[in-house]
């Protein structure tokens, strides 16, 4: 007897058993080796997925690097809200298919706006089971993202059935806090508004899990409406219209509540006061149908927190509620998510901002009105804008989300605790500036007999490309001072600024300007801050007179002016003695 025994043959089932297993294991190797699966994205980058984007297509619709996936390394802490959304298949499609594109319902917008589309979703929080809960996207330009992203959205609990609530919430929005890293923004700027008298929704926070994917840290909001309403007025019947994405008073606001959402009466009554022509006259209508105490404390309020991205100075972000009570209109703030010099500020920005929103030039370009506005900034420079008693706050806030951060990451955490140190210190770089500016008004640009003023105080700006491509320099020749921009060829933008504060009426900038080098790669213009014109390409060595036309509509604004060149290489100067404002008739 040998040492192995012959194996007894297999039964054809066995044969066919064993066949099928082999097989179904080359094709998983195949699939695996083929198709690898989609990696989960941790926090290798903590700045990841903040800003960005570009334009697809030729439109205004913003593409953006996803959001990195969140998955907690260890347990998550129990303080926060662990919000879990069950979403059908049919209604996730439903949602992945929307793109905001709110370019397209602005004046000139390129493609169509589109519905945000509404599902009905179960929610899990703390063992309680909330069901038929509306969900809808939310967001525009900077916040919206894709639903297999990070999205924003609203939940509303009592839509479909009366009386449920979320903690006392009947609705809720659940903000990604794309725009602010240390997602506090909110919260610390809702709590200095209702300091100063102006009603804002509360701030909580939580994680968020969409069909068992967790998506991270979220910024919970109390939602617009009547529960909301009730802790801030007696009378909650009026309508409660919400200014959309860039939109004034004078276009068809939605209504968020209201017992009487057809009528715009009440809009109207106030577009009307607000056209008057007559200040004195204006100043009268307004304060019959506007809440003009709080409607000062309000527009302070937004340029003391650099809230560029609001009504007063960029007609977004904001809701108006007709308050029957008083017959008066209220205006409440939204979209906080980008104060204290970010994006398009600075904390050094003037107190004295150019007023984008209608009801602001109307009551601001007013001499009661800019006196009491003054007035207010001051006021709530003392007792609002407080800079040891918000940092405390700031950092009592961020000690609480912080174990959860550590929880998804500790490179988050420390990156967060590095995102809230810059934004304790804007505070206090805006508050030390509020002091300087209030300590020195500024005075109107005097102008001479024939209408003439020099500009003088430039100062010098990047603005674009590699920083160290651009050299600036004052340059002495033929008993003249030049301002003089060098570029590499790496190409990037500068400029030279002035900043003086200019009473109402027509304006132009002008100026000599002569290049070198520059040819098509770019152009060098004059213009004011805020302001886009197509660039000049000039002759080498040939002084150009360049001139830019502005209208001042305040009685008192701010105004930067530059003296701009943009290419990949050349030189542009600028005749600092020729540099002038001309007050027109």
């Amino acid at each position: 007897m040998g040492l192995f025994r012959p194996r007894k043959p297999l039964s054809p089932v066995r044969r066919v058993a064993r066949a099928l297993v082999w097989m179904t294991l080359v094709v998983v190797v195949w699939m695996r080796w083929t198709m690898p699966p989609e990696p989960v994205r941790r926090f290798t980058n903590p700045g990841e997925g903040f800003g960005g984007g570009r334009e697809i297509n030729g439109q205004r619709q913003r593409y953006r690097e996803p959001t990195p996936k969140y998955v907690p390394v260890a347990p998550l802490p129990k303080d926060l809200y662990r919000v879990e959304i069950e979403i059908s298949r049919k209604d996730y499609q439903t949602l992945l298919a929307y793109r905001w594109n709110g370019w397209g319902a602005m004046r000139g917008g390129v493609g169509p706006s589109q519905d945000r589309p509404e599902v009905k979703v179960t929610v899990r929080e703390g063992g309680v089971t909330y069901t038929d809960v509306a969900l809808h996207p939310k967001g525009s330009a900077g916040s919206s993202r894709s639903f297999d992203d990070k999205p924003a959205m609203t939940l509303n609990f009592s839509k479909h059935k009366k009386g449920q609530s979320f903690h006392g919430y009947s609705k809720i929005s659940l903000n990604n806090s794309v725009q602010d890293p240390t997602y506090l923004s909110e919260a610390i700027c809702r709590e200095m508004f209702e300091a100063a008298g102006v009603p804002a929704p509360r701030v909580e926070h939580a994680t968020v899990v969409i069909n068992g994917e967790d998506r991270g840290l979220y910024v919970v909001s109390e939602g617009w409406g009547k529960p909301f309403l009730r802790r801030h007025f007696k009378n909650v019947d009026g309508n409660l219209f919400d200014g959309g994405f860039t939109r004034e008073i004078t276009d068809d606001l939605e209504v968020n509540s209201g017992d009487d959402k057809d009528s715009r009466a009440d809009l109207d009554r106030l577009v009307e006061a607000s056209s008057e022509p007559v200040p004195a006259k204006r100043w009268e209508r307004l304060n019959e149908v506007l809440d003009m105490d709080r409607f000062i404390s309000f527009v302070a309020m937004e340029v003391l927190t650099c809230h560029w991205d609001g009504y007063a100075m960029n007609r977004n972000n904001y809701r108006v509620f007709h308050d029957r009570s008083t017959g008066k209109m209220v205006f409440l703030p939204h979209g906080l998510d980008q104060t204290f010099g970010v994006g398009r500020s600075s904390p050094t920005a003037s107190i004295q901002p150019g007023m984008g929103g209608l009801v602001a030039r109307a009551a601001i370009g007013t001499p009661m009105g800019r006196k009491l506005y003054l007035e207010r900034i001051a006021a709530l420079r003392s007792t609002v804008l407080q800079e040891e008693k918000l940092t405390n706050r700031l950092w009592q806030m961020a000690r609480r989300i912080q174990p959860t951060l550590a929880a998804y990451s500790p490179d988050v955490a420390s990156w967060h605790a590095a995102m809230v140190t810059d934004f304790a210190e804007r505070i206090g770089d805006r508050a030390r500036s509020v002091s300087e500016q209030l300590a020195s008004p500024d005075q109107a640009l005097t102008f001479n007999d024939a209408g003439l003023a020099r500009l003088t105080g430039w100062r010098r700006s990047l603005t674009g490309g590699n920083p160290g491509a651009a050299r600036l320099d004052r340059e002495i020749a033929d008993d003249a001072v030049w301002l003089r921009i060098r570029m590499s060829d790496a190409g990037g933008a500068a400029s030279w600024r002035s900043r003086v504060t200019l009473e109402a009426g027509r304006y132009r900038f002008e100026g000599r300007v002569k290049t070198k080098g520059v040819g098509a790669t770019g152009g060098v213009g004059l213009r004011v801050s805020g302001a886009r014109v197509p660039l000049r390409v000039l002759e080498d060595d040939q002084w150009t007179q360049l001139g830019f036309g502005l209208q001042v509509d305040d009685l008192l604004t701010e105004v930067e002016f530059i003296c701009e060149l943009r290419s990949n290489g050349g030189e542009a100067w600028f005749d600092e003695g020729s540099l002038r404002l001309v007050r027109e008739p």
